[in-house]
């Protein structure tokens, strides 16, 4: 049986999918937020819903509204985790330190503009208060290019700064036959 080495192609391109996968979990988490009280509200007005086990069902939905701001947090943790993890596990050469700074300063242009994509959609009446609510979303994205940059670097620090692990034999064997 043979066994596999891990595909260890990634770096840089973990802080683009973090962006981008971040972005995406706060706006859909707004929506969410919002949506939900809106829909058990109409519901609640019905007489059809009337019972004590449709009541309970929408005190618990309110309930999970409270719960996506700590799952936000959680994902935004395991993201930054694997970024290091990954990192650490790539072979990289010193002389793509320029290449990951360019791209470095590209994620953080990306960032900025997904910053205020977050911004505009939060800037909405009726989305703000919800968006308001949510305490760590909201510490996140206001402080998402300083966060963004640090883990960049911190990434950047572990990719490059690993001692020589003994896996690049480009350069042994050149002299003999």
């Amino acid at each position: 049986m043979e066994i596999k080495e891990l595909s260890k192609k990634a770096g840089i391109e973990s802080i683009f999918f973090f962006i981008v996968t971040m972005l995406g979990l706060a706006i859909f988490i707004i929506i969410v937020a919002y949506t939900i009280p809106q829909i058990t509200d109409g519901l609640k007005e019905t007489e059809l819903n009337d019972s004590s086990a449709v009541r309970s069902i929408f005190a618990e939905s309110d309930k999970t509204i409270d719960k996506l701001d700590p799952v936000f947090l959680i994902i935004f943790s395991g993201l930054i985790i694997s970024i290091f993890i990954i990192s650490f596990m790539i072979d990289s050469h010193p002389i793509f330190i320029p290449v990951y700074i360019l791209l470095l300063v590209f994620a953080i242009i990306i960032g900025a503009i997904t910053s205020n994509v977050y911004e505009e959609f939060t800037a909405n009446a009726d989305l703000a208060t919800v968006a308001a609510s949510q305490l760590y979303m909201v510490t996140i994205m206001n402080n998402w290019i300083m966060i963004l940059s640090g883990v960049g670097i911190i990434s950047m620090i572990i990719i490059f700064a690993k001692p020589f692990q003994g896996r690049r034999v480009w350069n042994q064997n050149i002299l003999s036959p």
